[in-house]
């Protein structure tokens, strides 16, 4: 049914990212599917500067590690933006068609006063893409 799977991953998020790749590491092994951790990083004002060879090396683990507790093959994508807030949705909605994935598994939280107003990025996700959309809260 699913031979790719896409897992967009805030690695300063754990609860909620630890809970969605329990998910998608199990729906991979359920389904002999591939995976592919995609981030989208920046520059935010406040934020310390992280090389992307720390990033690429903090998605490489974050993937070896669901390599190992869904048995399947997990590949890693980081996608450089210069306002993550802004382009977001838009890079994750662009990365699941270049990979050619056909679900994404994505963890989100309970609903806040500003969730009412502005779409959360799984909810713009489940709205906006093309394929079948996974949200784990």
């Amino acid at each position: 049914m699913y031979d790719h799977i896409m897992f967009p991953v805030d690695l300063h998020l754990p609860p909620t990212v630890q809970k969605a790749a329990e998910v998608a590491a199990a729906v991979a092994k359920w389904q002999s599917a591939k995976i592919t951790v995609v981030s989208v990083t920046g520059i935010q004002p406040g934020d310390p500067v992280q090389p992307n060879a720390m990033v690429n090396e903090d998605l490489r683990n974050f993937a070896d590690q669901l390599a190992e507790k869904s048995g399947a093959e997990v590949d890693f994508r980081n996608i450089h933006s210069v306002d993550v807030g802004a382009e977001l949705d838009g890079d994750l909605t662009r990365a699941a068609d270049e990979i050619g994935a056909d679900l994404i598994v994505v963890g989100t939280h309970a609903p806040r006063i500003m969730d009412y107003i502005f779409s959360s990025h799984a909810g713009y996700l489940a709205t906006h893409a093309s394929i079948s959309v996974f949200v784990v809260r």
